[in-house]
């Protein structure tokens, strides 16, 4: 049994989806330093602030990524069958999932903004700057949750380009209005955060008219047009359900588990919630290209899967194994040559840096774990239709151990800021034991396309 497989087919395919769809993290990742240095450069208080305020937004993110990621994995496998129409039957549901999650967020952030940082933090003086921020970027949400849930799927059919065009325009945007609204520069005020959560809605509405423009223009493979969001659905909306919902509830909960963690992290302190921001920019960093693996994984293997070749999809799945651990080793390397001149970026208190030292050692051997779980997971469970699976093992891992124990080691003992971290990112390591098992029993190809 080779661990790499011959295919050069399988190493093209991966290659035009990972290589794309990395770029286009990296750009994400420009935008994100470049809002966290920015905001950082007004002080810890306001890095803090947005750090909390944004928790809100990543878990609207991850349900938008969710609800994208879910009807990916139905597209691939129907893309793997060239039935074009039960695409776009798909995207309409998902566009449908997409404006009441959007509507229900903007509403919270624009009328409860207090309320919801006040979940994570006691500081008052965090909980002011934070509300600023949130109030407005709050108006983004449902632009936000069309571009990135538009993306995911179109992803499925091998269209990738578009994705890194509307990043580039994004990253271009709100670094330049970053620059002028937060320290008031070419005459316009000095907003500070205020400034930041503006500019990432003006770029979130450039992302919309670009996506809207090459849906309309430029797309010849599933060519989805306005008249088709209001057509019924039922059949599809129930194989949606079936498939792609315990995508959608799966990010939904690990989002809501990794804002549970902020409220630990942030009532031990805001030099440990600013550490943790920028651990948080490295990592996004360096799992750019492991998250682009995974990506390219799930279609490849979804696609794969439904074309009936569920052999082939077993051998791929070895290859991406041996692959995403080698960038595991990568990603930890990485992380230890980068530590120091990232915290170096911020204005923030020698305790804060000391902390952010600690916890960057703990995730330089966390990434790892982090590189095998999300091709696992993400990859080829999701992308085999295994999708229930991966519910499970992330609410037994994250909810039923990480949280408690990390929410009695950093609230009620008091453990060190290091030790803390790690009991928190337990779930990364018992996830890939798990679907490492999974995997190789090759009991994971759920064909949904034939039900």
């Amino acid at each position: 049994m080779n661990l790499f497989v011959k295919d050069k087919n399988f190493y093209r395919g991966l290659l035009s989806i990972a290589l794309p769809v990395a770029l286009q993290q990296l750009i994400l990742f420009g935008v994100s330093l470049a809002d966290t240095v920015m905001v950082g450069m007004l002080g810890e208080v306001q890095l803090s602030a947005v750090s909390i305020a944004n928790q809100l937004t990543f878990i609207f993110i991850l349900l938008s990524f969710g609800t994208g990621s879910g009807a990916s994995v139905l597209a691939a496998q129907y893309w793997g069958r060239k039935d074009v129409e039960s695409i776009q039957k798909i995207m309409t549901v998902m566009y449908r999932i997409i404006l009441v999650a959007g509507v229900f967020f903007t509403l919270l952030a624009v009328f409860f903004p207090r309320q919801v940082i006040a979940v994570f933090i006691t500081d008052l003086e965090v909980i002011e700057e934070g509300v600023k921020y949130l109030r407005i970027v709050g108006l983004s949400y449902l632009f936000m949750g069309v571009s990135i849930t538009t993306i995911h799927l179109i992803r499925a059919v091998s269209i990738v380009k578009i994705a890194l065009i509307v990043s580039t325009s994004s990253l271009v945007i709100c670094a330049f209005l970053n620059w002028v609204l937060i320290f008031g520069n070419l005459g316009a005020p000095a907003l500070g955060v205020s400034g930041a959560a503006i500019s990432t809605c003006i770029a979130r509405v450039a992302e919309i008219i670009i996506i809207a423009v090459y849906m309309i223009k430029y797309d010849k493979k599933i060519q989805y047009r306005l008249k088709m969001f209001f057509t019924r659905n039922l059949g599809m909306a129930r194989k949606f359900l079936e498939a792609g919902m315990p995508v959608i509830i799966n990010e939904l909960i690990w989002g809501s588990g990794m804002a549970v963690i902020a409220v630990i992290i942030g009532r031990m302190g805001r030099e440990f919630t600013a550490a943790n921001a920028i651990c948080m920019v490295l990592a996004q960093l360096v799992t750019i290209a492991m998250f682009g693996v995974a990506n390219a994984s799930a279609v490849v293997i979804g696609n794969t899967v439904g074309a009936g070749e569920y052999e082939k999809a077993k051998e791929y799945a070895r290859t991406i194994l041996a692959i995403s651990f080698l960038l595991g080793l990568i990603g930890c390397v990485a992380v230890q040559l980068l530590k120091t001149p990232v915290i170096g970026f911020y204005n923030i208190s020698p305790l804060a840096k000391e902390y952010a030292r600690q916890i960057i050692n703990v995730h330089s051997v966390v990434v790892i774990f982090v590189a095998l779980a999300a091709n696992m997971m993400v990859g080829i469970l999701r992308g085999g239709g295994d999708t229930r699976f991966v519910l499970v093992i992330d609410i037994v891992f994250m909810w039923c151990i990480c949280i408690p124990l990390g929410a009695v080691a950093g609230l009620v003992l008091g453990l060190p800021v290091w030790l803390v971290y790690s009991i928190l990112k337990t779930d990364e390591i018992l996830k890939v034991i798990t679907a490492l098992i999974r995997v190789l029993r090759g009991k994971w190809i759920n064909d949904i396309t034939i039900r």
